[in-house]
């Protein structure tokens, strides 16, 4: 980067600030199947529309202390994570590729997996509106970017962006499908959705061919170990919780405070935690565990068949529980372990749906800003379609 391209960068990171805000817009409304322009921003408690200088992204969120000014709820971190770290993209792009299309197109790809990686987390969904249009817009940019040699060399000079990524897009889209119907053939069971078929095209338009493949290694090895690791260090910390738990009645609800829920012997909830209150229709502190409704239910089934179980002095674990309100935008798969402790019957929770969207999203930045010497190193030399899209 050139030193007066430089002072630019504080300009830079304060309009991918900008661009995180509408991100977060993107993410709050694009799964309930709302417009992302009207009606203007508003607190989902009070309703009451955010006035401009409460919008000021991250400053704003750090000026009003996370409260709504209205009504003082609480607003989620999650809003000022999403325009910093959008910010950053747009501020490392530039700075790594100077204020070039090559920047652009690296921050608009990087955009697009932190909007995925939230609504993928959130409601398990992979709007169209932001694969399909970012893959518009990846096509648009790759033209752009052959449009100079154009003029000179015709429709050859396409091949240097914008073939490769259209070979990058069907390739990743095919493979992908082929592989979620392969699996739905043997095993008979969905293994593939549609969503990661419209992303993974998303990601070949940027990456080009081999990049679809070094992103799909690197996204499957990522959460090879980013399900195993977690695993071993949940299992020792619920062994270090139901210790604690054992000690006395007022440590087992502690501990079903911060992790699970405590069922007192008339399988009444002694003590719940947050993992338990955000479920919808998560029987109350005080209420009868057969008050359950229909997505907790699950839950209930669990709580009820470690109940005879502990009669019998066995613990009871589920490694994936299933909860889903198909009337809303609620999806959880929960591991729980459950053991008797004074006081009742203590319930573990912990969340582990971390889906395959996410790892894509990451493994897409990293393969487009660091995948052209590995393709380089593995090809030896050779000629490799969709490389120029790399840097």
């Amino acid at each position: 980067m050139r030193p007066e391209e430089a002072l630019v960068l504080p300009f830079v990171f304060a309009l991918g600030a900008i661009v995180g805000s509408f991100a977060n817009v993107c993410i709050h409304r694009l799964p309930r199947g709302e417009s992302v322009v009207t009606p203007r921003s508003r607190c989902p408690r009070c309703g009451h529309p955010v006035a401009a200088w409460d919008n000021v992204p991250i400053l704003s969120w750090l000026l009003l202390r996370a409260r709504c000014r209205s009504c003082g709820a609480p607003i989620s971190a999650r809003y000022v994570l999403v325009e910093t770290l959008v910010g950053a993209t747009f501020l490392a792009a530039a700075f790594l590729h100077g204020l070039t299309p090559l920047a652009f197109t690296g921050a608009l790809l990087a955009t697009a997996a932190v909007v995925l990686s939230a609504t993928d987390l959130e409601a398990r969904v992979l709007p169209d509106e932001v694969t399909l249009g970012v893959l518009t817009l990846g096509l648009i940019v790759a033209a752009a970017r052959d449009l100079p040699a154009a003029r000179a060399a015709g429709l050859a000079a396409f091949r240097g962006h914008l073939f490769p990524a259209l070979a990058g897009a069907a390739f990743g889209a095919a493979l992908v499908w082929g592989v979620g119907a392969a699996y739905r053939l043997v095993r008979g069971a969905e293994g593939m959705g549609l969503g990661d078929v419209k992303m993974i095209a998303m990601i070949g338009a940027f990456v080009g061919p081999a990049g679809v493949l070094l992103t799909l290694f690197a996204a499957s090895l990522t959460g090879t170990v980013a399900a195993g690791l977690p695993a071993l260090m949940r299992a020792a910390a619920w062994r270090r919780a139901f210790a604690r738990a054992r000690r006395s009645a007022s440590d087992a609800r502690g501990e079903a405070g911060r992790r699970g829920v405590l069922f007192d012997a008339a399988a009444r909830v002694a003590a719940a935690g947050p993992r338990w209150r955000e479920v919808p229709g998560a029987p109350a502190e005080g209420d009868l565990l057969s008050a359950a409704g229909p997505v907790a239910r699950p839950l209930a089934a669990f709580a009820r068949l470690a109940r005879r179980r502990a009669a019998l002095g066995k613990p009871t674990v589920f490694s994936r529980l299933a909860l889903e309100d198909e009337e809303g935008d609620f999806f959880r798969v929960l591991s729980a372990r459950a053991e008797t402790v004074p006081g009742g019957l203590l319930v573990l929770l912990a969340r582990i749906d971390v889906p395959f969207g996410v790892f894509l999203a990451l493994a897409s930045v990293v393969v487009w800003q660091w995948g052209g010497p590995v393709v380089d190193w593995i090809v030896a030399g050779l000629p490799v379609p969709g490389r120029g899209l790399l840097p």
